[in-house]
């Protein structure tokens, strides 16, 4: 099972708290010979795009991230040199409680499959008045759809 160090946890809260109202985002990897996850803090891009293109992307950083492509290729390709690989990717909601959306379910789709199908999703929900907690989701083969997991803290 997949396991999130307590102060890496407060980490995506912290980052949660400290980029609200917009979302926050970042990616989750795999650290060999241990199932303890590592977090890599990633710049929502989705401000950018709407500004680019508000056709294509019509939400921007409040309602929506966007992992900065280049970042994630770089913290995937240095997870794998290390033997590693990613394990799952985090967001924030705002001002509204941690589910997995329809939306959060169809970015992580590619031609019908999950890209990640081993792959957790933790999604934080902040308010105004600060944190109020999370819940992380797995794709289940046996439903065709993700399900709350129990993300194990140390």
């Amino acid at each position: 099972m997949l396991r999130i160090a307590r102060r890496d946890l407060e980490a995506i809260y912290e980052q949660a708290w400290g980029e609200h109202p917009a979302e926050c985002c970042g990616v989750l990897t795999a650290v060999p010979g241990s199932d303890l996850s590592r977090v890599h803090p990633c710049r929502n891009i989705q401000d950018q795009l709407h500004a680019e293109d508000p056709a294509q992307y019509p939400r921007d950083s409040r309602l929506a991230y966007f992992i900065d492509p280049g970042e994630q290729y770089r913290i995937t390709r240095a997870a794998e040199r290390e033997g590693g690989q990613v394990a799952g990717f985090y967001h924030s909601h705002i001002d509204c409680d941690a589910y997995f959306s329809q939306e959060d379910v169809e970015r992580t789709m590619v031609w019908g499959e999950p890209a990640y199908p081993e792959a957790v999703y933790l999604v934080v929900s902040v308010h105004g008045d600060g944190v109020r907690g999370h819940k992380a989701f797995l794709w289940s083969e046996a439903t065709r759809g993700y399900l709350t997991f129990r993300f194990a803290q140390n």
